[in-house]
């Protein structure tokens, strides 16, 4: 039987991460591993998940979350690293 740490290793993102995701997109944990998965795994998938992430950042800034936004800049921040890093 999987753990939930086994889902969120096997995503390639930090628990903090899938956790932020979950909470942003509204999803239970497991299911934003797996979508994290999906995406990371598929070609042009990260900048997707940087795309995502920054739209909810934005709508966070909005109405004023601003501790949601600072956490999804850092998810940001780390996806844009393995991104650059990716293309190297």
């Amino acid at each position: 039987m999987l753990t939930m740490q086994d889902c969120i290793a096997f995503c390639g993102m930090d628990a903090d991460e899938v956790e932020a995701l979950a909470a942003s997109e509204h999803l239970p944990t497991v299911v934003a591993a797996e979508w994290a998965a999906r995406e990371l795994g598929a070609s042009g998938g990260r900048a997707h998940v940087i795309e995502i992430l920054s739209e909810r950042a934005g709508e966070a800034r909005l109405r004023g979350d601003f501790e949601t936004a600072d956490d999804l800049d850092r998810i940001i921040a780390r996806e844009r690293a393995a991104l650059t890093k990716d293309r190297s």
